[in-house]
């Protein structure tokens, strides 16, 4: 019999201070509904102990792991104690110091442009005061540890770069833990993500380390196998937060034994012990007769622990206060870490490096193009002029600050909050890093290219005091910017709130600034603004600078044009070192106020998914929503209703699916940063290599593999999911074959519904009920409704989903059902299609083993009783499946084939090569271990290439023939011969008008339970024009008003981004949601289109009407109905327009926060060219302006604001030489300005740009899907 042998290494780590845990009583309630979460929880672990804690989905194991590590959230409250405790040798405060804790999230936060080395040696710098040859001996053995040396120099990577496997990932934050040589290390879930070999290997390591090093370390685990337990030194099994078992693993069989559960032979007892304490809530009488037991096993327990258990007791003087036992280093060292990883991260990112440095270029030389030498001499001249100066000081840092708190979002602030929770950093050191690196590249050099171009192409002085002077306030501006984006994040880790943040205090400083509202003419309640606005000291400063003692017509400099200017702007002639002195500490204090909220708000990505709350069960609470109940339907057919699931699917034609030398590639592009061998290299990697597989109708065929095998990458292959980018080029070879005859994919794609990897596309406002009947509507639409239902509630029954089902899908920030009920959905709502073959990739993953067993024991009914032909991949099957398994497809990690056949047939296959499974394992665990390359050291490695080698070859050599032979005499199948056998399978598109009417039903549902999309959508435009309001009403009939009707005409372009930031809020779920849709050919473009246009649109009107209530009869613009309608007219038109380019950037860009920065940066320059900023453009950029709705509604705004009966006053003011007003009426200012214009042919354009704006919407979506499909 060959065995698996492995050489151990050793970890250069100083033996740990040995830390014992001690738990009494410890029980945690939700503190605001006392729900008892877990409920008397006692241990003792002595150091140098592994402990599992084990259990069903929503069974307090991360909750309990998070209080025992003393990370206590705010939403629960702890009873009993908890003592750490030092074991050995003499207490002193040296010694508690010295033995560090550490903690493993679910979450992998890695910084993802660093190798796999480089994090881990930054990790070390962090938490090590050792030598550098010590620490980068503790890396190297890490790395060989665990597996990582083959991709020690591989960059971590992201959904944007390929870089290492989740599997890779994972045991890489384990090697960031362990780094540190804790004592006491608590681990969440450590081999999610995880093949069942790799997982083996880390938990085998963890108990090396626990046994030399005197380490303790807590796990939660969902699926252990069963060589894993027995590595084990003590287990906890918890259920519905009680505890079933706690104490050493040697115990447990027999204690299971004398109530009366032994474990039957070939069974994983992890399995069978969580299985045994689950709830069953597939059926009424199953959850009976479950919960029963469970209650019976719980009090068997209690029972045993107070007779038979007797608690150690322990030295309090000894004891340790987690708080002390944070690995760290001093706080420059921390600068000095920190500042050479964000030098790493920022230079080896290019793509945001070159965006860095042409951003300021571009924004500058289009803002001087728009604003190109103005002619000072004119009224025309002075406003561009005028404008100009607000515009460098607001434009350039408002896209700064948008920049920043997305860069912030995407990965600076994890990294710090993970840090911080760990102790290693703290926000001084953060801010100060951070700060030391970007003020060079961002805050210097992004402003003197910015002031450099536009400087000169406005035609300011060529002064180079002014120059530098100018300079200086925009610099200040843009820190201050800076320092307002990490105050924005530190109030909230979200994008969305943070930019809401950063928007809304910039809407102030734009308003209080002195540009669009005269400062002197504002309104007394909000003057006092002016005051705490940086802006305005910026563009009082500007002002100052450029038109102080300038366009002199006699000797008195009062009498100055420019002077007089400044003065009735508000402001005061050469006004400069208040302003800079001002700026200052305004960037200062924005800085300052991060630090203290970052301190006070102290975030920890371990508590981000933990329930804070528990509400009692209300299975009613939505009943009155049942309107929402899709009864829509286009057809009427009779069906027979049947009493279980499988008779309500009709019985599928037995397809067997073939593949024959299947060969898949992918062809990266990226930017190399170099022109030496081009800016732009290809890297080639194989994925699939000459796979041949047949897999069987009537029951279950698995795909299995190590992490990396490309099991997903062949079914995403077969069910026509690769689709190539701009960046990512697959290409594959091969045939595919269904009952033998050989057909094109999307034949396949037609006749098979795909469960993809997440359920991140549910929406989370639907309840689990509301998502099967939108699907069924849709799916199901030839059915009569209450079909449809009866259907439903079989699905429901048999997935065991009833107890949820009036239950909200939820998400990170709504509490809804749990993760292994949201995969369960995911799967019925494909099991509505009833197609003869059923995809799934990785179906089980991150589910406990109970729920696994009952998902796949639903899918082998299917396959027996129905005919289908079900394919899935999958990590670690539990050994009494494995046997029901049908048909195996083993595939090595190099995307080839070590075996295909029955799991029978596989036992014979390997036996005859001498590989025989030992009698108590797991079979799948077993070929598993065979078929994977072990790198935790040379000797391994070369065993186990060898092994895996000979496999293979064995495989190319007998077993393959297996599989050609039975491929060998195919047949090409045209498309009719393909729908007149297999068109009663294919799923066909529902009718476009019924799609239309179940996609407005869904939408509106989904619309009116978000409040945050509703608000959105109803509530930020009116409330837009209250603030305007505020600060322009009442406008006179004075000089003043002039600039100040431009100002708010001109504040009208802010509703731009407006309809950007509603579609931000409401449109991604709903795209997400159709895309999983539309891959399934449920329906089209169109109807999903029009459905979500039909919801927009009046609530845009609605809120439009609103907003010119405040603007026009509030503010005191002309009080007529032409002025308000065309308000409200223009209104809905700009902020349609803003939805509809987020729609197109939405389809561009999958992540929000790149898309607000795109679109940004594309409204602000056409904010700038609405005619009212600069009054003479070019030719060019006035051909570019007939597409901006911008330039037509300000005009139309515009001359309904100054009509012609309008008398002006000019006692503050705007008098002639002769003492005449310059301007006397309305027709005066339009004429002086240039502004005159043909609103009713305007009037009829702007429908036309809004019409143009939403067909290239749909086309660019139809483009993405249908054409060019990226």
């Amino acid at each position: 019999m060959a065995s698996i042998e492995l050489l151990e290494n050793d970890i250069a780590f100083e033996r740990a201070p040995p830390v014992g845990l001690h738990a009494r009583g410890v029980t945690i309630l939700a503190s605001k509904t006392s729900k008892i979460l877990v409920n008397s929880f006692s241990v003792d672990l002595p150091s140098g102990s592994v402990m599992a804690v084990m259990g069903g989905s929503g069974s307090g194991k991360t909750t309990l792991l998070n209080v025992l590590a003393s990370k206590l959230s705010k939403g629960l409250c702890c009873d009993g104690e908890i003592r750490y405790v030092l074991e050995s040798g003499d207490y002193n405060s040296d010694v508690a110091t010295e033995a560090f804790m550490a903690y493993l999230p679910q979450q992998d936060i890695l910084p993802s442009r660093l190798t796999c080395r480089e994090v881990l040696m930054i990790a070390a710098d962090l938490k090590l005061k050792s030598s550098l040859k010590k620490k980068n001996q503790i890396v190297d053995q890490l790395l060989l540890e665990l597996g990582l040396r083959d991709c020690a120099e591989t960059l971590v990577g992201d959904a944007k770069s390929r870089g290492l496997s989740g599997g890779e990932k994972r045991r890489l934050s384990v090697a960031t833990q362990l780094v540190s040589n804790p004592s006491f290390m608590f681990l969440d879930e450590p081999t999610t993500g995880l093949d069942a070999y790799s997982a083996f290997l880390l938990v085998k390591s963890l108990k090396k380390l626990a046994s030399t090093s005197q380490k303790s370390f807590i796990m939660s685990i969902h699926q252990p196998r069963s060589d894993i337990i027995f590595l084990l030194d003590f287990v906890s099994i918890l259920s519905q937060g009680n505890v079933v078992y706690c104490g050493r693993t040697s115990e447990m069989i027999p204690y299971f034994d004398s109530l009366g559960y032994p474990v039957p032979p070939l069974v994983n007892p992890a399995d069978f012990f969580v299985d045994l304490s689950s709830v069953d809530a597939r059926t009424e009488h199953s959850k009976k007769d479950s919960q029963r037991r469970l209650d019976k096993l719980v009090q068997q327990w209690e029972d045993h622990q107070s007779q038979m258990m007797r608690l150690i007791t322990f030295d309090a003087s000894k004891e340790v206060h987690p708080k002390n036992m944070a690995a760290k280093v001093s706080f420059w060292k921390q600068i000095e870490v920190l500042t050479k990883r964000n030098i790493r991260l920022n230079f080896s990112d290019h793509f945001t490096m070159m965006a860095t440095f042409t951003e300021p270029a571009l924004v500058g030389a289009v803002m001087g193009w728009i604003f190109y030498k103005p002619d000072p001499n004119t009224q025309e001249g002075i406003r561009t002029l005028t404008s100009s100066l607000y515009a460098s000081v607001v434009l350039q840092g408002y896209l700064y600050l948008l920049f920043d708190t997305y860069r912030l979002t995407e990965q600076d602030i994890i990294l710090y909050d993970r840090e911080r929770a760990e102790g290693t950093v703290s926000p001084a050191s953060f801010m100060l890093a951070r700060k030391l690196l970007l003020f060079f590249t961002d805050d210097f050099m992004m402003i003197i290219i910015f002031v450099t171009i536009s400087y000169f192409m406005i035609g300011l002085e060529a002064n180079a005091g002014k120059f530098f002077l100018h300079f200086a306030i925009v610099f200040l501006a843009q820190l201050s910017c800076s320092g307002l984006a990490l105050f924005s994040v530190a109030i909230s880790r979200d994008f969305a709130k943070a930019s809401l943040v950063g928007n809304m205090s910039f809407t102030l400083l734009s308003l209080a600034c002195g540009f669009f509202v005269n400062s002197k003419s504002m309104p007394v309640y909000v003057r006092w603004t002016k005051y705490i606005a940086f802006t305005w000291y910026g563009f009082g400063a500007l002002l100052s600078n450029t038109y102080t003692d300038r366009l002199c017509h006699s000797s008195n400099k009062d009498e100055c044009e420019g002077n007089e200017l400044i003065r009735s702007l508000g402001f005061w002639s050469d006004w400069k070192n208040l302003p800079l002195s001002v700026l200052f500490c305004f960037a200062l204090g924005f800085f300052c106020a991060a630090l203290i909220v970052f301190y006070i708000k102290k975030v920890d990505i371990a508590l981000q998914n933990e329930v804070k709350s528990s509400k009692p069960e209300e299975p009613n609470v939505l009943e009155k929503d049942r309107e929402s109940s899709v009864d829509v339907t286009s057809e009427e057919v009779e069906i027979d209703k049947g009493g279980d699931l499988e008779s309500n699917f009709s019985e599928s034609v037995p397809i067997t699916v073939t593949l024959k030398n299947i060969n898949l590639e992918v062809i990266v592009l990226h930017f190399s940063g170099t022109f030496k061998h081009g800016l732009f290299q290809k890297n080639t990697k194989k994925i699939l290599q000459e796979v041949n597989a047949v897999f069987k109708p009537g029951m279950i065929n698995a795909i299995m593999g190590p992490s990396g095998s490309g099991k997903s990458s062949l079914l995403n292959l077969i069910s026509g999911r690769l689709n190539s980018s701009f960046v990512l080029k697959f290409h594959s070879t091969g045939s595919l074959f269904l009952n033998f005859n050989s057909i094109f994919e999307e034949m396949f794609k037609n006749v098979c519904s795909y469960v993809s990897q997440d359920d991140d596309h549910l929406l989370a406002s639907l309840t689990v009920r509301e998502t099967f009947e939108f699907a069924a509507a849709l799916r199901l639409h030839s059915m009569k409704p209450q079909q449809r239902r009866n259907k439903i509630d079989e699905i429901l029954l048999a997935l065991g989903l009833t107890h949820c089902e009036n239950t909200l899908i939820g998400n990170e920030f709504v509490k809804g059902i749990s993760g292994g009920e949201k995969r369960r959905v995911t799967i019925g709502v494909q099991l509505l299609n009833n197609s003869p073959i059923l995809l799934l990739d990785e179906p089980t993953s991150g589910l406990d083993s109970f729920t696994s067993a009952a998902i796949l024991e639903i899918l082998e009914s299917l396959c027996t009783k129905c005919g289908k032909t079900i394919i899935l991949t999958i990590h670690q099957p539990r050994s009494e499946l494995f046997q029901k398994f049908g048909h195996v497809l083993l595939l090595s990690r190099s995307g080839k084939v070590v075996f295909n056949g029955s799991p029978r047939e596989m036992l014979d296959y390997f036996s005859g090569m001498g590989y025989v499974c030992p009698e108590y394992t797991n079979v799948a665990d077993y070929f598993l271990d065979l078929i994977s390359v072990n790198t935790q050291n040379e000797g391994n490695e070369m065993v186990s290439k060898h092994r895996v080698e000979r496999l293979l070859v064995n495989w190319k050599l007998n077993g393959n023939c297996l599989v050609k032979d039975s491929i060998l005499d195919m047949n090409e199948i045209s498309k009719e011969q393909f729908l007149a056998e297999y068109g009663l399978f294919m799923k066909k598109p529902c009718n476009p008008l019924l799609s239309y009417f179940v996609n407005l039903q869904r939408q509106y549902t989904t619309t009116r339970r978000n409040v945050d999309s509703l608000m959105a959508r109803v509530a930020q435009v009116p409330g837009s024009g209250i603030i305007f309001a505020l600060y322009w009403a009442p406008i006179k009939h004075n000089f003043k008003s002039i600039g100040n009707r431009l100002g708010l005409a001109q504040q009208s372009t802010a509703l731009y981004f407006i309809g950007m930031l509603a579609n931000l809020a409401c449109y991604p779920p709903e795209r997400d949601y159709f895309y999983e849709e539309y891959n399934d050919n449920v329906h089209g473009i169109a109807p999903f289109f029009l459905a979500y246009m039909t919801l927009e649109l009046p609530l845009t009107a609605f809120s439009s009407s609103i907003y010119a209530v405040f603007t026009v009869l509030v503010c005191g613009l002309p009080r007529t109905a032409g002025n308000f309608f065309a308000t409200m007219y223009c209104a809905f038109v700009i902020i349609a327009c803003g939805e509809a380019l987020g729609i197109m950037t939405n389809t561009f860009f999958h992540r929000p926060g790149f898309v607000v920065n795109c679109i940004s940066l594309i409204l602000s320059i056409g904010t700038q060219l609405s005619g009212l900023m600069s009054l003479r453009m070019s030719r060019v950029l006035k051909g570019i302006n007939y597409l901006n709705p911008l330039n037509y509604t300000s005009m139309i705004l515009i001359n309904y604001s100054f009509p012609s009966d309008m008398q002006l006053t000019c006692q503050d003011g705007g008098r002639k030489p002769d003492g005449s007003c310059q301007f006397s009426n309305g027709h005066d200012v339009l004429l002086q300005y240039g502004l005159i214009k043909n609103t009713k042919k305007y009037l009829g354009i702007i429908i036309c740009v809004m019409i143009i704006y939403r067909i290239l919407a749909y086309f660019l979506l139809k483009a993405k899907l249908e054409w060019i499909r990226w």
